[in-house]
Formats: C-alpha cells, sequence, structure tokens
C-alpha cells in the first residue's frame, strides 16, 4: 500500500491528512503540528511492512480548497474520495454518520436505531469516537440523547464551533439549540 500524507495548517489546529490509492484514509486532529511525523509512522505500521510513505502537499490540494469553503460557510457537502476502514460495525455507523446533513443532528441513540442496533448506543459512541475522517465523517453532529455536547477527538470548544459554523445555537448552554430565523 502506498499513503500520501502531509500536514494541513487550518484555522481549528493542525490536521494528519493521508490518503491511499482509493481515497483519504485519515484525517486527524492533532494537538501539536509535532504529533505529524509520529503519527504517519504509526498508521504505516497499522498497515503492515509493504506500506510506503510519501509526504505529498500537492495531493491535497483539493482537501485543502475544499476545507477553506467549509471554514468559510460556502461548503455543505465534500466531494473526496473515502477509503474508510473499520469492522463491519464501524462503516455501518461512519456511513450514517456521513448521512447527516449540514445543520442537523442526530443522537447516539437516534444512529443506533437506524443501523437497526438500537440497544448499541455505547459501542456507537466508540465507533463515532474511532473516525478516521473528522469532519468530512461530521462526528461533530453526532450529541448526547437530551441535546448535549458530549464526546469529540478536538475537543468540545471545537465541537461548538464546528456547531455555530453550521448555524446551531448554543449560548452559554452545554446543549445544542437548533437555528431559529425569527
Amino acid at each position: 500500500m502506498h499513503i500520501r500524507h502531509t500536514v494541513l495548517l487550518t484555522v481549528v489546529g493542525p490536521l494528519l491528512a493521508a490518503a491511499s490509492e482509493q481515497g483519504l484514509l485519515r484525517l486527524g486532529f492533532l494537538h501539536e503540528a509535532y504529533e505529524y511525523r509520529t503519527r504517519v509512522r504509526a498508521l504505516a505500521r497499522r498497515f503492515g511492512e509493504d506500506t510506503t510513505l510519501a509526504e505529498d502537499p500537492d495531493f491535497f490540494t483539493p482537501l485543502v480548497t475544499q476545507l477553506g469553503e467549509y471554514f468559510c460557510g460556502r461548503r455543505h457537502r465534500f466531494e473526496l474520495s473515502l477509503d474508510l476502514r473499520g469492522s463491519t460495525f464501524q462503516l455501518a455507523v461512519w456511513r450514517r454518520v456521513l448521512a447527516i446533513p449540514h445543520g442537523k443532528l442526530r443522537s447516539y441513540r437516534q444512529i443506533a436505531r437506524e443501523i437497526r442496533r438500537p440497544r448499541a448506543m455505547r459501542a456507537v459512541g466508540q465507533a463515532v469516537g474511532q473516525n478516521p475522517v473528522v469532519i468530512l465523517v461530521p462526528c461533530h453532529r453526532v450529541i448526547g440523547a437530551h441535546g448535549e455536547l458530549v464526546g469529540f477527538g478536538g475537543g468540545m470548544s471545537l465541537k461548538a464551533q464546528l456547531l455555530r459554523l453550521e448555524g446551531h445555537t448554543l449560548g452559554e448552554a452545554p446543549r445544542v439549540v437548533a437555528p431559529r430565523l425569527f
């Protein structure tokens, strides 16, 4: 397997981007840009000895463009190939999360019901937490059963920032309030 990778410096902090020939494998938050090389090597080890790495920032130009449009509020859907790898259950959860429209929310319970595993709310939470392609697989749109903000790899303030970008008002409360026109 050949993995192309780069670090993206964005308004939400540094992101690790990695792609196979099939599509984007990883888009992950880095707490600090210096974590980049360590995380790339760990990713290569995960995929085995036959994995080759190439730093290729130019390859990710479409991703950079689409993320920029998203952060400016001009893009509501990403048009990039993804190479999601996980268990059958994880893939079902990630596909369902991918289907959450811009500006809409779902709870872990709703996702569990939608994938026909109504008692698997905690497992859904774990799968969402292991989302390999943040923002594009919009795990920030998944909230607790009572509208509370819960769990997010980039931190709760970033989750709130992304939800505000998509039109949700949070005020000072830890709960999400749907946008209102009047």
